[in-house]
């Protein structure tokens, strides 16, 4: 923005006050038009992060509708492994629970978080009310916690494989020692899958709520009542 100075001479107090109204006139003008065109900028940014935030969210809430099934099927199949390791404990000779497979598959999702992260980068969530930015911190700090808990199926499967390779598991039969190593391993594994459920659970209230503008449920329990 620049300020010139007066072409011709002045005169008198009159031509200098004129000259003074004229420069701050045309300054207030620069100065408006500039914040009207920050302001436009700020409120296209929002937008922007407002829509792609809401379109990564439900996503996200399709991906986590997906994994509470899958998660169903795996805690059903733990508790058949685990059943199965407890009858092998108590009798390795038990031909039947010898028989019977050990299922220790597992699935793992990821969750899309780049609208979030560029809304932080660009200041977007600076430009939101306050309730607004918090909402959308919540909806992602469940999701993150989600991840989180979901790290630790990994370790749960390294440690079995751990047990697998330190005993010889499963060759020529599983003795009583293998299936207590395994029954401790996965008695971990199993709590981690309750865990994972229940955050599972909570992401996908979150994002449910958030969607559908309501205020998301504040306790949660193992059970999944809340």
């Amino acid at each position: 923005m620049d300020v010139h100075a007066p072409h011709n001479p002045i005169h008198s107090w009159k031509d200098f006050l004129l000259h003074l109204v004229i420069i701050t006139v045309g300054l207030l003008i620069a100065v408006g038009i500039e914040g009207l065109v920050e302001l436009h900028r700020e409120h296209k940014l929002v937008n922007e992060a407002r829509t792609t935030m809401r379109e990564e969210i439900e996503s996200n809430l399709g991906s986590m509708k997906r994994v509470e099934a899958n998660l169903k099927q795996e805690r059903i199949a733990m508790k058949k492994d685990m059943d199965t390791l407890t009858r092998i404990q108590e009798n390795s000779k038990d031909e039947e629970a010898q028989k019977t497979p050990i299922d220790a598959t597992y699935s793992l999702i990821e969750l899309r978080d780049t609208a979030w992260k560029t809304a932080q980068t660009t200041g977007a969530l600076s430009f939101m009310p306050y309730a607004e930015a918090q909402h959308y911190s919540r909806v992602y700090s469940s999701q993150n916690d989600f991840l989180g808990q979901q790290d630790k199926i990994l370790e749960d499967e390294a440690q079995f494989l751990g047990v697998v390779a330190k005993t010889n598991f499963g060759h020529n039969g599983v003795t009583s020692e293998q299936a207590s190593m395994a029954l401790e391993r996965f008695g971990i594994w199993n709590a981690h899958l309750g865990y994972l459920d229940l955050m599972a659970r909570v992401t996908t209230q979150m994002d449910q709520a958030f969607l559908e503008g309501k205020e998301p449920p504040h306790s949660f329990n193992m059970s999944g009542d809340e």
